[in-house]
């Protein structure tokens, strides 16, 4: 088990970077939080969620990483306890991206008191903001291989490979869209809870990573319609030339029938 924690003035970020037995001991030890809330840890199935308890929040975040290998879109789970002195991070698979965040804070004095002097609350928006800006480079990657393959689909290929190569943006859409739609609530819940350390100064921080998730969602839904519109395109041009082909070997079995 890897618990690292960094402490400024009197907040404590304590990120965890795998959920095992020894992890959860730990925060049995040291916290008094809800049973329901470890049943959660301990779920396969985790949907984005948020508890509001009376001296702490529970929330269940995804948030998308980009597999280059296999070009595909995986989503990643982080679990978020966060109460008046304390902000704690759990993560079910290592993320690259909360751990580049952490060496960030944790190695730059400058940083860390910027993200950490203001309370729990602040530094809870700058992990959220930034898991959720990284999200915009894959939009840019999905949408410049979706306008190249339009222009090769209106350049006149269309074939099989064409079709499949759709089908694996759509699916990646789809991955973003579970993932980004669901934050819209919990966005919304933290720039409204009225708890000692989400106060009025972290509603404005919060509404404004809300509008930037709305962005993100309208870019996927006008993705998803190109690619929508370039499959009707493409299903018709196939069906043309299907019916071409279909209608040349009708006149050359009419033509053959004199002679059977």
């Amino acid at each position: 088990m890897a618990i690292k924690t960094l402490t400024q003035a009197n907040l404590t970020w304590v990120n965890i970077d795998h959920i095992d037995a020894e992890a959860l001991t730990h925060l049995r030890t040291n916290f008094n939080f809800h049973p329901l809330d470890f049943e959660d840890l301990q779920s396969e199935h985790e949907t984005p969620k948020i508890d509001v308890y009376k001296n702490y929040i529970f929330i269940i975040l995804q948030f998308p990483h980009w597999q280059a290998e296999e070009r595909k879109v995986v989503t990643q789970v982080l679990y978020i306890f966060i109460g008046d002195n304390y902000l704690i991070t759990l993560q079910q698979m290592k993320s690259k991206e909360l751990k580049n965040f952490f060496y960030r804070c944790m190695n730059n004095r400058k940083v860390k008191a910027d993200w950490m002097n203001s309370g729990s609350g602040y530094l809870l928006y700058r992990i959220v903001e930034s898991l959720f800006h990284n999200t915009r480079p894959i939009l840019n990657n999905i949408g410049q291989q979706i306008s190249r393959l339009e222009r090769s689909v209106f350049g006149g290929e269309q074939d099989s490979g064409v079709i499949l190569e759709a089908a694996r943006h759509r699916s990646n859409l789809l991955a973003l869209h579970r993932i980004v739609d669901p934050t819209h609530y919990i966005i919304n819940t933290l720039a409204n809870a009225d708890r000692p350390f989400l106060g009025e100064s972290t509603t404005l921080y919060f509404e404004d990573v809300n509008d930037y998730v709305s962005n993100l969602r309208a870019i996927i839904d006008a993705y998803k319609e190109t690619l929508k519109g370039m499959h009707i395109t493409v299903e018709s041009l196939i069906n043309r030339r299907t019916n071409k082909i279909i209608t040349v070997l009708t006149v050359i079995s009419v033509g053959l029938m004199p002679i059977n």
